[in-house]
């Protein structure tokens, strides 16, 4: 077997999600702020609610930039990890796995969404994007792990199993 190894690790930090997410809360931020400083409440509670606010709107920014999908593919198999969520590596033998190929797809329609998903047959584990690897285990059990390097995903897995 071959001693290579396919390492990828994708997040939400510098994308576009990202600044989205930046552009409606900050602007929000200032909304809130104008509006408690402008009513009629005592200084006491407009810190106490704008100080709420903003831990609120931080703690969602943190959780979602907080959010990562790890995938390893070496000579035992495949190992991925959705971190905060799943964050001890999920592990599939090599010698369970009856085919794993790249694909395109439609997350929205596929598999509702990016994120972790799934139904009976078929779990996704997907950041952005729309390309990833198909792993099939047989018994209509599938997983399907998103990458943004499908190009080198695709030739790293035609050489990754000798038969």
């Amino acid at each position: 077997m071959s001693n290579q190894v396919f390492n990828e690790t994708q997040n939400y930090r510098g994308t576009w999600v990202m600044y989205l997410i930046l552009m409606t809360e900050l602007p929000s931020l200032v909304l809130v702020t104008v509006i408690l400083f402008n009513s009629k409440s005592e200084s006491q509670d407009i810190i106490f609610h704008l100080g709420l606010v903003f831990l609120i709107m931080a703690a969602a920014f943190f959780l979602l930039m907080s959010i990562q999908l790890q995938t390893r593919i070496d000579h035992k198999g495949i190992q991925y990890r959705f971190k905060p969520f799943l964050n001890k590596w999920r592990v599939i033998p090599i010698d369970t796995i009856k085919s794993a190929e790249v694909i395109s797809y439609s997350p929205i329609s596929d598999f509702g969404g990016w994120g972790m998903k799934g139904n009976k047959t078929t779990k996704a584990y997907s950041i952005l994007g729309d390309e990833g690897v198909l792993i099939d285990f047989g018994d209509k059990k599938k997983v399907m792990l998103g990458t943004k390097k499908a190009k080198d995903l695709k030739a790293f897995l035609e050489n990754w199993r000798e038969d």
